[in-house]
């Protein structure tokens, strides 16, 4: 059984940031951004008081 630890990168809220590189491929970034309350600038191992786990498996991609 695999646990996923409670952190923004895991979050049903975390919208994480890419780059498109040269070669056309998306890249993420080391940050991205939580949509409850508000939009606020995140990285994936942050966690906050709104945080909800994501409910199945097609979301943790």
């Amino acid at each position: 059984m695999v646990v996923e630890k409670v952190c923004c990168g895991t979050c049903v809220h975390y919208r994480q940031h890419y780059v498109l590189s040269e070669e056309g491929r998306f890249l993420p970034l080391w940050y991205g951004h939580c949509h409850v309350p508000r939009a606020e600038r995140r990285t994936p191992e942050e966690v906050c008081r709104f945080y909800a786990a994501k409910e199945n498996a097609e979301d943790r991609v």
